[in-house]
């Protein structure tokens, strides 16, 4: 008994010295209460992080921040202003969104859309409805690895934005999972909504003769072995949209015919697998301007 009675009083001598936690930003707390996700989290008490199950690419809690930041700081050095009309098309589970929630200095709209439902309505429910200039919306398109049961064709997608009301278009990590015919669609889409003088920034896997030794090889992140009939490379039969790479000549020729041209290309490393450096970019960072005349 006495030694229950010593723990009990050393565990209220421990709690009172417990040094205070991050106060927790109160719009964040609700939102998270009300759309009834009691596995969600935030980070010092003011950014929102998804439950683990919506977190498909299954990192820490300290990955999925870095990450954001990492995504908004890209942005950020390729044309977003603080006070952009931003489009994130691909917004996954929110992590670009909580990147520029990050950034003080952002003051302006965000709209994310995506295919996955349940990662949709976890940063509605959560990310909106702490701050609504982030708004997010749902396209069902089909798409045969992440979303099977699509009821919309995705070479017919339009993007939830009117035609010349965006200054930035993010697409990480999107057009490494699409065919070639959604591509086209995607970069006339990407022209329709961006503003004269807009940029695109975007993410691929691109090869050329001189890459394509590394590309195919074990040390390769993802070894684009197998050839599509349309000059595509992917790494499963099974599973093409798992990782597949477009020539980048041919990329250049997409956007062009869509009313885009390439300003600039920075490699990364996903074709030997190791980074440079800590600002390493992992997959082919590519951004697209309209012109700034029609």
């Amino acid at each position: 008994m006495i030694v229950a009675q010593v723990r009990r009083r050393l565990g209220r001598f421990v709690r009172r010295m417990r040094p205070p936690g991050p106060a927790v930003d109160p719009a964040v707390a609700r939102a998270a209460r009300a759309s009834g996700d009691v596995e969600s989290t935030t980070w010092d008490g003011r950014l929102p992080i998804p439950a683990l199950k919506l977190r498909f690419m299954g990192e820490s809690e300290e990955r999925f921040i870095a990450a954001a930041q990492s995504l908004a700081a890209v942005l950020a050095a390729n044309g977003m202003k603080p006070t952009s009309d931003v489009l994130d098309v691909g917004s996954g589970y929110g992590r670009l969104a909580v990147g520029l929630m990050d950034r003080t200095e952002f003051t302006g709209t965000y709209l994310g859309f995506d295919i996955l439902v349940r990662q949709v309505d976890w940063c509605t429910g959560v990310i909106t409805a702490a701050d609504d200039r982030f708004k997010f919306r749902h396209l069902d398109l089909l798409n045969e690895r992440y979303n099977p049961t699509g009821t919309m064709d995705p070479s017919e997608a339009v993007f939830p934005a009117a035609d010349s009301s965006v200054d930035v278009c993010a697409l990480f990590s999107v057009f490494t999972h699409l065919y070639r015919p959604t591509i086209e669609r995607y970069l006339q889409e990407i022209a329709r909504v961006l503003r004269p003088g807009g940029t695109a920034v975007t993410t691929w896997l691109l090869f050329d003769d001189e890459r394509l030794e590394a590309i195919t090889s074990n040390a390769s992140t993802y070894a684009l072995r197998l050839q599509g009939t349309d000059g595509s490379r992917f790494m499963l039969a099974e599973d093409p949209l798992r990782a597949i790479g477009y020539p980048q000549q041919d990329v250049v020729e997409m956007a062009a015919k869509a009313g885009l041209h390439v300003e600039r290309v920075e490699r990364g490393c996903w074709d030997t697998g190791s980074p440079a450096d800590d600002k390493s970019q992992f997959q082919d960072l590519v951004v697209l301007g309209r012109a700034t005349s029609s």
